[in-house]
Parts: structure tokens; sequence; C-alpha cells
């Protein structure tokens, strides 16, 4: 008897390949940093390009890493990005936001926090918040060529 359920085992085995023996378990790919926006709600070209890699906890606190210190021109201001970011993210919000100042005059600025709702993207400078159509937010900026955000100036907190 134990010797038909072995041959009727190898026969299955056979008959079925290599795919039996195989986890069927697919690989995990986790989204990009834009597609992980867009699941948020939020747009793409609220980071630089070179904003690739991250870790999302299931509380919705992150840390996300760009390749490098970047400063980009955005709506006339210059916005400086630490090499590692944090915060809380939310549907449409990001709160408690770390890594991430506007230059305002002769000092950096801490953004805080990011809000998008009703067309518009409300960015938190401190006690200030300044809107802007989300449609300005399209694309990831670039990186200045041989820009970082300039330690030697004071930081505002």
């Amino acid at each position: 008897m134990a010797t038909a359920a072995a041959a009727s085992a190898l026969l299955l085995l056979l008959l079925l390949g290599p795919a039996a023996s195989t986890s069927s378990a697919a690989p995990y790919h986790p989204p990009t940093v834009p597609e992980l926006m867009e699941r948020f709600g939020l747009p793409r070209a609220l980071l630089p390009e070179t904003a690739r890699r991250y870790l999302l906890h299931n509380d919705g606190t992150f840390e996300l890493f760009l390749d490098d210190g970047c400063v980009v021109e955005a709506a006339g201001y210059r916005v400086g990005y630490d090499v590692k970011l944090s915060g809380t993210v939310y549907r449409g919000a990001v709160t408690g936001l770390v890594g991430v100042r506007v230059r305002a005059l002769f000092v950096w600025v801490p953004i805080t926090g990011v809000e998008v709702a009703g067309g518009e993207v409300a960015v938190h400078i401190g006690p200030i918040t300044k809107s802007f159509p989300v449609v300005g937010f399209k694309s990831s900026p670039r990186c200045l060529a041989g820009l970082a955000v300039d330690a030697s100036l004071p930081l505002v907190e």
C-alpha cells in the first residue's frame, strides 16, 4: 500500500513538473517613491527625483532617503532636502516633517508639513501656511547642480 502511495505521488510530481516543487509565492515589489506618493494622494513632485528608498511603518511614520542632499527651485523658492527625511504620512497629508527647508531671505526655515486638498498644496512653514496650485507639482524637481543646503546659513526653528 505504501508503494502505491509513493508511486502516485511520484506520478503527480512528474505530471505537474517543477511548478509543484517551487513556492507559489510571488516576489514582493514595493511601490516606488512616486507610486507611494500617489497612493497617499500626494503629488509626485513634492520630492526630488533622487528620492528612491524608504521605510514605511504601520503607524504611518516614515523615513525617506535621497541619494544625496539636494536643493531645488520650486515656485520661485529654494527648497533644501537632507539625505534623510522623516515624518508621518496620512491620506493627503504629511505631518511632523523633518529634513526639508525653504530659504527665506538669509535663513533656511523648516517645512513641517504638507496638506493636499481642493486642488491646492498647503505647505506648513512653522506657523505660516503657503498654498500652491497642485497642477504645479506634476514632475519631480531636479537637484540644482553643485548646490546643497548651506550649513553656514542660520536655521530658524
